[in-house]
């Protein structure tokens, strides 16, 4: 378990630098970053759906600048580990697949605040690079290394806090008192939060004014239905 969890918090990190800081290769999307956990975990299938139930919400936050965005990425990786460990623990997917999926939007929030609080460490390793007598390749070097690394321990801390907070005092505990038989209200949480990713993905179109790729999409979706 603890080199489960060592390794999932990793993971994490590397999401975390990935998002912004780093590489910027896409491993930190829901879709990628929670199949990787369902590996690790050794629950694939499980890992993967929670990612594609979250690929899409926070599709519409661009983490560049000075916006403010909801660390989603690392809010979903969480949530991933919940859903799997919490389902191992007490048998139970739909409950621990529903609460885990609000649990990925607190953690994605509370990050998002840590990333304010990041910026403001990075700006300041910038001013003293700046404000230097003499600025060197290795100084600059140091500040981009030292800002890689705190965004990665952000990543790291956050995901592997969350689980040892809410796995052994909330998460089972919570799915305990739900009766099996709320399980079949508690199942169209999945559905609506794939509903929220659909609605994030036609605003966009929306913004962008291509709504003719959304024709296309449906319309090489049934020719794809009817052939295969």
């Amino acid at each position: 378990m603890w080199l489960e969890l060592l390794a999932v918090s990793l993971w994490g990190g590397i999401v975390s630098a990935d998002t912004t800081a780093a590489l910027q290769i896409m491993i930190s999307h829901p879709l990628i970053s929670c199949a990787v956990v369902g590996i690790i975990l050794g629950n694939f299938p499980l890992g993967f759906t929670i990612g594609i139930l979250l690929e899409l919400v926070w599709l519409h936050e661009i983490p560049a600048g000075s916006a403010s965005f909801s660390e989603g990425n690392v809010g979903a990786t969480v949530a991933a580990a919940l859903a799997i460990i919490t389902a191992q623990k007490t048998g139970r997917i739909i409950p621990a697949v529903a609460i885990s999926l609000l649990m990925a939007i607190i953690v994605s929030m509370i990050a998002g605040r840590m990333v304010i609080w990041m910026r403001t460490v990075n700006n300041k390793l910038y001013n003293e690079v700046i404000n230097a007598q003499a600025i060197t390749v290795r100084q600059v070097e140091w500040a981009h290394i030292k800002g890689i690394f705190l965004a990665f321990c952000l990543g790291f801390f956050t995901t592997g806090i969350s689980i040892l907070i809410l796995v052994p005092f909330l998460m089972p505990r919570v799915v305990s008192v739900i009766p099996v038989s709320m399980d079949h209200v508690l199942e169209p949480i999945s559905i609506a939060f794939l509903g929220v990713g659909c609605g994030v993905l036609l605003f966009l179109f929306k913004e962008h004014k291509m709504w003719w790729l959304v024709f296309v999409g449906l319309i090489g979706g049934f020719i794809a239905y009817f052939i295969l």
